[in-house]
């Protein structure tokens, strides 16, 4: 039987018979909403803990760390240094495609500043990281550099305001002193953990109002490296530093400052000795792809290297679980609505009986029965299939209004929960058409076996 020919009885079959199909889709829509809806979720949760919050292309590694509890005690020490020898060695494992050392800043710093925001400067002690500037380069691009080579017996201009100066401000140098000189802003990045806790929950406790992130782009604080507010009195000399922020990573520190790697060297190597510059407190490794993540981790423990457990292993085997269930409920409940298409095209094929033996009296074959019950079942499946996301989709965006209006702020809330995509779409309207082709089975196949002389003589 031609396809056009097919079409068009299969047509006119579910024309005749679109109350019976009509009830008989109910289950299909309900499951594959639920199935949809779900996995939509899934998707959309998954995107936002495993892509911002749990990066899964890189992994921290840091060195082996003996540990001795010693009642509310805990005593750790590093088995081995990080260094560049450290660095060269993880390059070399098949799989990885960066390596970037990062180094905490050993002196303590304040930073004074925050009157453009609340009207007043603040004074906190900071916690400062460095980083390699070529693990956010793709992101945060220039403006996040290491320190420029500075020419030997070059004095720096003389200024008064910040406008002669250029791209930099006026300011005391960089160890005191009364006569004010052009400087460089230090670059630095805020991760988007801190904002999202102070925009929701900081604020909220000390009624502040929301930050806008992109408002703060090019806010600057005083730095003063070797002052603390812990400490009795602060070390014999200062490093003041204009730091400015240039942007938001997921890959700086969560709470602090990150600044470029060559700046923390320098503090580090003044207040301590040269080969400070040369040790690392860890090593982030950019992995190709990350399915490749599992092999890396383990050449990195066989290097007698550490990969740091940043939560993102369990967090999602939480979310595939979350999915998994929901999705079992869901197919559950499309089965059950399967076993309802049985039942119905049972009960049309006996309905149809003289039809169907009228067919096969004027040249319709078996195959060709078969090929019209099969389709008019595919046709519904795809129909309630079609609700069924359209009706999923619906939820989800009374689901994400209702979000965004009654439920308070909270760390990375998103603007949507759920992510629907084209394969996802494609997935649920095949396995609706697939349930109900597999529920038409039998009744095809009892109407393609009908002996068209007994049906149109009634014995």
């Amino acid at each position: 039987m031609k396809f056009s020919k097919l079409t068009r009885i299969v047509g006119a079959n579910l024309r005749s018979n679109a109350v019976h199909f009509l009830l008989a889709s109910i289950g299909v829509v309900v499951g594959i909403a639920a199935f949809a809806f779900f996995l939509a979720l899934g998707a959309g949760v998954r995107s936002v803990v495993l892509g911002k919050i749990f990066p899964l292309d890189q992994l921290e590694v840091v060195a082996e760390t003996l540990s001795l509890d010693l009642g509310p005690l805990s005593l750790g020490m590093a088995s081995d240094v990080l260094d560049d020898a450290s660095a060269d060695k993880l390059r070399t494992i098949a799989g990885v495609r960066g390596v970037y050392p990062k180094m905490k800043l050993t002196v303590p710093a304040v930073a004074v500043g925050g009157k453009q925001l609340i009207g007043n400067d603040l004074r906190t002690e900071l916690i400062v990281d460095g980083i390699d500037p070529g693990l956010v380069a793709d992101e945060i691009g220039p403006a996040f550099h290491d320190p420029p080579a500075v020419t030997p017996g070059s004095q720096p201009q003389g200024c008064k305001q910040d406008k002669e100066c250029g791209a930099g401000y006026c300011g005391r140098p960089r160890e005191g002193g009364p006569t004010l000189v052009c400087r460089e802003y230090v670059p630095a990045l805020v991760s988007h953990h801190l904002v999202e806790i102070y925009n929701g929950s900081l604020r909220r406790a000390y009624s502040l109002p929301r930050l806008n992130p992109d408002f703060l782009l090019g806010l600057s604080v005083e730095m003063k490296v070797g002052a603390s507010m812990v400490e009795a009195s602060a070390r014999d000399a200062l490093l003041y530093e204009r730091v400015k922020l240039v942007g938001f990573s997921d890959k700086a520190i969560t709470l602090g400052l990150t600044l470029p790697r060559g700046y923390v060297a320098g503090y580090n190597v003044h207040y301590g000795t040269p080969e400070a510059a040369t040790r690392y407190h860890s090593i982030v490794v950019k992995v190709v792809a990350k399915d490749q993540v599992a092999a890396v981790a383990k050449a990195i423990q066989e290097l007698d290297l550490e990969v740091t457990d940043s939560g993102a292993e369990q967090a999602g085997m939480l979310i595939t679980v979350f999915v998994l269930v929901f999705s079992l409920l869901s197919t559950i409940i499309v089965g059950i609505a399967a076993v309802n298409i049985m039942h119905v095209f049972f009960m049309m094929v006996y309905e149809r009986q003289r039809e169907i033996g009228i067919m096969r009296a004027v040249g319709a074959s078996r195959g060709d029965i078969r090929l019209i019950i099969l389709g008019e079942a595919a046709c519904v499946g795809l129909a309630a299939g079609t609700v069924g996301v359209l009706l999923a989709w619906a939820a989800s965006l009374g689901f994400d209004a209702v979000s965004a209006n009654y439920v308070p702020d909270f760390p990375y809330k998103p603007t949507t929960y759920f992510m629907f995509t084209w394969d996802l779409v494609l997935l649920a309207l095949g396995f609706a058409a697939g349930f109900c082709v597999l529920g038409a089975w039998l009744p095809a196949r009892r109407a393609a076996r009908m002996d068209p002389a007994a049906v149109l003589t009634g014995r």
